[in-house]
């Protein structure tokens, strides 16, 4: 078939089958490339899926293990918290201690103690977060922590807390 047609009509027709060809191979390669980015955007997606879902494990145990109990009391708090100060050399720093209690569907009490420490070193502070929320010392967790640097070139910082407890209410 090629045979019957001139010079400058095979051209024409090798160079149509040519553009066809690179054009299917062109949409060929983007057709790859749309699916290798589909599915690297699905790996990351599912990467982020694995966090959440280790942070949903952990807020889990966390509040699993939380105690609510009649023995839990403001004082009792108070006596844990002043301790745990004491140990990390914050007592003398306390600006103001303010506590709240908030009823919680007739069943709980939900304490909660606000700090406000005037010029301590950040490490302390985490040592004395650490044994709250980590080593279960005070039965508590930090809903709140907040710290400025009033003086440039001193490591102190103005820190305030606020810690939430649950407790049953007493009948």
């Amino acid at each position: 078939m090629l045979n019957k047609l001139d010079d400058r009509e095979k051209l024409f027709v090798i160079g149509g089958v040519l553009v066809f060809i690179i054009v299917i191979f062109g949409l060929f390669i983007s057709k790859i490339m749309e699916r290798r980015t589909a599915l690297t955007e699905s790996l990351s997606e599912a990467r982020g899926n694995f966090a959440r879902l280790d942070k949903t494990i952990q807020d889990y145990n966390y509040y699993r293990s939380l105690k609510s109990g009649d023995e839990i009391d403001l004082t009792s708090i108070y006596a844990k918290l002043d301790q745990i100060l004491i140990r990390y050399g914050l007592k003398d720093r306390v600006l103001t201690q303010k506590d709240t209690s908030t009823p919680i569907k007739k069943e709980y009490i939900k304490i909660t103690i606000d700090i406000s420490l005037r010029s301590v070193k950040l490490a302390d502070v985490f040592k004395m977060i650490y044994d709250i929320e980590v080593m279960k010392q005070i039965n508590s967790k930090v809903d709140y922590m907040n710290f400025i640097k009033p003086l440039p070139g001193k490591e102190e910082y103005d820190v305030n807390i606020r810690f939430s407890s649950f407790t049953k209410v007493k009948k």
